[in-house]
């Protein structure tokens, strides 16, 4: 189930950012109202919605997403690495 989920993120993001790619034209219109201004608010917005992923990760998996890269990282620290090539003997 995991794998599945990890393996099904960029789909999800994909999913995300799809209805903003059907965008023609944007037009800002702001009252200077200092951070919640213009494009500045439409980027945060954008980014906000990115930021959901790992939460909603970690509401279908049932597992904090930083626990799970962890266990990754220490699998990989652990890992059978490949011998470096070996220079050809010009003898």
């Amino acid at each position: 189930m995991i794998d599945k989920l990890i393996t099904g993120l960029p789909e999800m993001v994909r999913a995300l950012a799809e209805p903003l790619s059907k965008i023609d034209k944007v037009t800002i219109v702001s009252t200077g109202n200092g951070d919640a201004a213009g494009a500045y608010k439409l980027t945060g917005d954008i980014t906000k919605i990115a930021a959901q992923v790992p939460a909603l990760f970690e509401a279908l998996s049932g597992m904090q997403m930083s626990d799970l890269l962890a266990k990754v990282r220490l699998i990989g620290d652990h890992a059978v690495k490949p011998a470096p090539p070996s220079l050809p003997n010009n003898s």
